[in-house]
Order: structure tokens, then C-alpha cells, then sequence
């Protein structure tokens, strides 16, 4: 159910940010000749005006149509003033830019609700639960370091850590080592040596530890959460960036390329598909739906990053397109560009139809 209902949420994201484009044109009186959810054969549809709404037989996403943005299509029936080629460069910046805010605005409130009526959850130094080894039926080394729930970890590696992050930056660059931890257990300091053990995370080796930490929440304020809010926005935009950056590399193209060698790929470099998004939103979901809908809003965010790539027929290429007509006063001709978006389609071709077959072969597992 949880998974039908994350389908439901991407589905509604990626209307919304059409939306973005429908009404944008609209409002600078740019012709939107069809407006549609979903891909495929056509279930209906009706005519408002000069634009035909319906839903089609596939319901994962949508799409509007805009005369004049592709070059090539037939314009006929419209004035040259409704086209999109023969906008200003500022009308089409404002258009294809349009569906990108609309998602970052989405992300935005959904992240400022949950902060609203759940506050934050800042974990703890304080240990909740050790882990398991990733060495099958061997001890964590948390375990071997003696460590229990309810110990508060005072120094790692002979640094003094006051935040949990400053502790997980310290285990990861510490493949492999050993290092020396002290920890508060009823009043009294104890110390331990571990040994930590090495997984591989993006091909780089990062040092695990096996422990889990407490959680604290706190009620915010307006004000608090709106700050917070903009900040964690950012952070999972540099998230969503590295992300894609490392789907595109070349490394990971040829890591992909072994999907259909029988080999396994790892859950970080993947893509997912609208089968692994249900996936992962059914298995979020089981703890919290405060976590299902964190997701929600980092799909948003990967929505809007994704399309700002600086590539035709995606919104970022046209916002380029526009860019450039208004510094240089030239219009460009999408058809140089048909090459290149032959090449970038052919990439995406690849990518959703790996991450279909990986969804299916080899579900993820979070």
C-alpha cells in the first residue's frame, strides 16, 4: 500500500511541475495545445479552449505540450505570437524554469511540515543499539569494544567528539584501523579498543563501526523551522547533485554495463525506477511516515535537479538556450543542438531501462 502510495505522490510531483509549465505560458500567452497525466494510448480526454486535457493508460507522470518548442512540429493553426520560439528569451527562461521552482517549492513545504508538527530529530552520542558485523557471524566492533546501550561515546580515536556527525566522519576515514574509545557508563569513563571493519561506499572504502544512535526531538518554531528548513532543502540539493554526478560518470556507466553480466550493483550507484521508488517508499514507510514523506521531498528535489541539467530537451537546456539569446541577442537553433540531445536520450533510454531491470532482479534493500 505504502509503495501504491509513494507511485501516487511521483505521479502528482511530476504533474505539478508540468503544471509549472502550463501555467507560466499561460500567463505570458504562450499556446499549451495539450495537457495530459500519464503516457501512452488515450482513456479521454476534453477541449478547453485551445488545450485538450485527459489522462492516458499509463498513469506515472504527465506532460504538456507547448507549440514552438520543438522546431520541427507542425505550427500551423496558431499566431506567431502564441509560439514558444518566438517569445522572448525572458518568457522562455521564465517557462522552462517554471516546472523546476515549482518541485524545489514542493520539497520546501513538505520539509517545513514535518519540521513543523514533528520538530527535529538530532541523534545522539549516546548509544541506542550496536549493529551487526559485515563479516556474516562475527562481532561488530562495537560489540568487541564492549559498547551497550545506553553508553555515551566521549572520545574516538583520540579525539574528543561533541556531535554525532564529528563521530561518523572520524569511522569513516578510518577503514580497517584500530582505534581507542571512551565512553560514559553510569558515572564512570571506560575504555576500549576496536578494530573497525571496511565497506565500500560510491568505490571509496569508509570505516563502520555497528551502532546506532539515540534520537532526540525537539519542538521548533516558525521561525526555527523555516531557517531549518532552507537549510536542509540545501543540503539535499548538494545531495541530489553528487548523486547525479555519479549516475552519469563513466565509471558508473561501466558498472551499470555489468548489470547484464549477471553482476550485483551496488545500491548506492543505482537508479531507481518507479518499481524501486515503491520499493524504498513501502520499506521507509514501515518506520515512519515522517521518513516516507522526507523521501517525498528529496524525489522532488532530485525532480528539479535533474531537469536543470544543461541539456535539450530538458528544462535546463532551454533555460540555457534562453541565457544565451539574451546575452548574445541570437536566437539558437535547437536543431544544431539534435545531436547532443540524440546522445543525452539514448543515455536516459539506458538508465530507465537498467533501473527497471535491476528493480526486478534485484530489489533494493535499505
Amino acid at each position: 500500500m505504502n509503495g501504491i502510495l509513494t507511485i501516487l505522490f511521483l505521479t502528482f510531483f511530476v504533474v505539478l511541475h508540468e503544471f509549472g509549465h502550463y501555467l507560466s505560458a499561460r500567463r505570458s500567452k504562450i499556446a499549451v495545445s495539450e495537457f495530459f497525466v500519464g503516457f501512452g494510448p488515450k482513456v479521454f480526454s476534453f477541449t478547453k479552449g485551445a488545450t485538450e486535457y485527459g489522462l492516458k493508460a499509463i498513469p506515472l507522470g504527465g506532460y504538456v505540450k507547448i507549440p514552438g518548442m520543438d522546431e520541427s512540429e507542425d505550427t500551423s493553426g496558431y499566431e506567431p505570437s502564441e509560439l514558444f520560439h518566438n517569445a522572448k528569451w525572458t518568457t522562455k527562461f521564465y517557462i522552462a524554469i517554471s516546472g523546476i521552482l515549482v518541485n524545489f517549492l514542493t520539497a520546501w513545504l513538505i520539509i517545513f511540515g514535518i519540521l513543523s508538527t514533528n520538530g527535529v530529530n538530532t541523534p545522539t552520542l549516546e548509544v541506542a543499539n550496536t549493529g551487526d558485523s559485515l563479516q556474516g557471524n562475527a562481532n561488530a566492533p562495537s560489540v568487541e569494544a564492549g559498547l551497550l546501550p545506553g553508553d555515551t561515546i566521549v572520545t574516538f580515536s583520540g579525539t574528543t567528539v561533541a556531535t554525532w556527525d564529528e563521530l561518523v566522519s572520524i569511522i569513516e576515514t578510518n577503514p580497517g584501523k584500530e582505534v581507542s574509545i571512551t565512553y560514559l557508563r553510569g558515572g564512570n569513563l571506560v575504555s576500549s579498543n576496536t578494530t573497525l571493519e571496511t565497506r565500500i561506499v560510491n568505490s571509496q572504502e569508509i570505516g563502520y563501526l555497528g551502532v546506532t544512535p539515540t534520537i532526540k526531538n525537539e519542538k521548533i518554531g516558525v521561525i526555527t523551522a523555516v531557517k531549518n528548513t532552507t537549510v536542509l532543502e540545501a543540503q539535499m540539493t548538494v545531495a541530489a547533485v553528487e548523486g547525479i554526478i555519479t549516475l552519469f560518470s563513466p565509471d558508473n556507466i561501466k558498472t551499470l554495463l555489468g548489470t547484464y553480466t549477471g553482476q550485483s550493483i551496488p545500491d548506492e550507484v543505482r537508479p531507481l525506477s518507479p518499481i524501486g521508488l515503491a520499493q524504498a517508499g513501502n520499506q521507509i514507510a514501515e518506520d515512519s511516515y515522517v521518513n516516507l514523506f522526507s523521501l517525498l521531498a528529496f524525489v522532488n528535489i532530485f525532480l528539479a535537479v535533474f531537469n536543470a541539467l544543461p541539456f535539450i530537451p530538458l528544462d535546463g537546456g532551454r533555460v540555457v538556450l534562453a541565457l544565451v539569446e539574451g546575452i548574445t541577442g541570437k536566437k539558437v537553433s535547437d536543431r544544431k543542438l539534435y545531436p547532443i540531445a540524440a546522445i543525452v536520450v539514448g543515455i536516459f533510454i539506458f538508465l530507465g531501462i537498467t533501473a527497471f531491470y535491476l528493480d526486478i532482479t534485484q530489489p533494493i534493500q535499505l
